[in-house]
């Protein structure tokens, strides 16, 4: 597997709960479970001050994590490959 850093630019107003981004990130997750093994949500940080989701996923290929930002209904994401050290 992989790692990947998925970031995209995600607006929500102060005092929002953000847990439907979650919630819409597994469902993605477990939705895709057959077509991509291994991909996983490791963590998800929103960054208020400037307006931007960011993401560590496991997968296969860049192309699994694109798939899921798309399923989960979210904007699409500027998706790299990373190195854990």
């Amino acid at each position: 597997m992989n790692y990947y850093m998925a970031e995209l630019k995600l607006r929500v107003d102060a005092g929002t709960d953000l847990s439907w981004i979650r919630q819409s990130l597994d469902a993605a997750c477990r939705r895709l479970d057959g077509a991509s093994p291994g991909l996983k949500i490791l963590s998800a940080i929103h960054i208020p001050d400037d307006g931007r989701l960011s993401c560590i996923v496991t997968a296969a290929g860049r192309e699994d994590v694109l798939r899921l930002f798309e399923i989960a209904l979210l904007p699409s994401a500027r998706v790299l490959e990373v190195v854990d050290v």
